[in-house]
């Protein structure tokens, strides 16, 4: 292949999914998921990519993240990403944290960050079917919980390295633009709902073959759930996906 790809896959987004599907189709030697751990660095990028016969990698890495780290590869990278329905989407991430407060992921629990374990002991105290205590809960969120949980899609678009806005900044439509701009860097942004489309996008793009299945992979595992159909629950979690939302509609319309 002359062109490696790189995928930013965007958490809760069914990235594990794709994951596996070049794994599958290309073998473990030659694609390489979770980058921020595994090659998180440019050199380790560089010497993978270049000199080690990978050919496709992957990680939970913002795009300006993505820029600093594959500056010093000489390849050409086709890059893509799947967004999904911005309600569906926060319910799914909120529910994957929640996860972690089952008895059976304590061990897992213990090796996250400080400020994600308070971020998932606070969402183990909220009732879902409680809709002042989910108002009161996503009004009011720690650092650590606007990082993830504020328009975290759109978040992967211009937060990191450089950027004016912080991780724990909240997102406004005032973004909007620098966005846009950042999603027309990507071969394929994808649509969850239209995926296997879009695989066979990225197969007529690449010249791979790759085989989608309906095969969950790392679906949200909390023993609990949240109505995104009560019309409540879809204001209260508006005020968290504004961004997302005009991501969303943008790539319904064809703009990326």
């Amino acid at each position: 292949m002359q062109r490696a790809i790189f995928f930013m896959h965007i958490a809760k987004t069914a990235g594990s999914y794709v994951n596996s599907l070049f794994r599958d189709t290309l073998g473990e030697a030659r694609a390489v998921d979770h980058i921020e751990m595994r090659l998180p660095n440019a050199e380790l990028l560089r010497s993978a990519v270049d000199e080690g016969g990978v050919d496709f990698v992957s990680g939970h890495v913002y795009l300006r993240l993505w820029s600093e780290l594959a500056k010093t590869t000489s390849r050409p990278f086709f890059r893509f990403t799947v967004i999904r329905d911005p309600i569906e989407h926060l319910a799914s991430h909120i529910l994957w944290l929640d996860h972690y407060n089952l008895p059976e992921k304590r061990g897992e629990y213990a090796g996250l960050s400080e400020a994600h374990q308070r971020l998932v002991d606070l969402i183990g105290r909220v009732n879902f079917a409680d809709m002042g205590a989910l108002d009161a809960f996503l009004t009011h969120l720690p650092a650590a919980g606007v990082q993830l949980l504020d328009n975290c899609q759109s978040r992967y678009f211009v937060c990191g390295p450089g950027a004016s806005t912080a991780h724990h900044d909240p997102l406004t439509l005032s973004h909007a633009d620098e966005i846009a701009r950042a999603a027309r860097c990507f071969d394929l942004v994808i649509r969850q709902d239209c995926l296997a489309a879009g695989i066979a996008k990225v197969n007529t793009l690449t010249g791979l073959a790759l085989e989608a299945s309906k095969a969950r992979v790392n679906a949200a595992k909390s023993e609990r759930a949240i109505d995104t159909k009560n019309p409540v629950v879809r204001s209260i979690f508006g005020k968290r996906t504004l961004v997302d939302q005009w991501l969303w509609r943008s790539a319904v319309a064809g703009n990326f």
